[in-house]
């Protein structure tokens, strides 16, 4: 399962970014056209879900969900 977090936000982006190096999860950073992105690997479901309520409240954000589309 793959997670991802995007941000137009420089400061936010460094400060996910060390956060998550802190938790020592595998993730992938990427920067492109002023949209930065981070790349959430190898969690379960649950792990997942713990992660992001506990940075949610870390940093006062709030969470969008995006569900991907099945290809027909």
């Amino acid at each position: 399962m793959v997670t991802t977090i995007r941000t137009s936000s420089k400061n936010c982006f460094t400060k996910i970014r060390k956060y998550l190096g802190n938790k020592r999860v595998l993730f992938i950073a990427s920067a492109d056209n002023g949209i930065y992105t981070l790349a959430i690997y190898n969690l379960t479901d649950t792990e997942t879900t713990s992660l992001i309520s506990k940075m949610t409240k870390h940093f006062h954000l709030t969470k969008r969900i995006e569900s991907m589309a099945l290809a027909a």
